[in-house]
């Protein structure tokens, strides 16, 4: 049986909607332990079952450090929650850890701000 895809993209002005429609598919990461990865010039988010967020738009590590200047690295944490405002989402993760990415205009890189795919071919794309 062939694997359904969801497709869905997010238009700039429907940041402040997302924590109430997209906040669905996220919570296949929540709770689990995932490899936090900085590599490349984009954030990956990977859970052993399969489910992975890609992040292309800017990030800030624990609120103060740039992601992209970190360098290549990878953290083993507790993914705990995922907090939306008009400007972004908050990535809380276990150790005081959390990634901030920047859903604005000005955060955006390409080729698209945030990419979920998960185990059976469900694919999220924040645009």
């Amino acid at each position: 049986m062939p694997h359904s895809k969801s497709h869905c993209p997010i238009k700039e002005d429907d940041i402040g909607q997302m924590s109430e429609h997209r906040s669905d598919y996220l919570q296949h990461l929540k709770g689990k332990c995932v490899a936090l990865t900085f590599e490349d010039e984009k954030v990956k988010v990977e859970a052993v079952d399969g489910w992975t967020l890609h992040i292309y738009n800017a990030c800030t590590l624990s609120g103060d450090v740039r992601a992209r200047s970190v360098g290549r690295s990878l953290l083993r944490l507790e993914l705990l929650d995922f907090l939306f405002d008009d400007l972004g989402m908050t990535i809380i993760f276990s150790g005081d850890t959390y990634v901030t990415v920047d859903l604005t205009e000005g955060g955006y890189s390409g080729p698209e701000a945030m990419q979920l795919n998960g185990p059976d071919g469900t694919i999220v794309v924040w645009s």
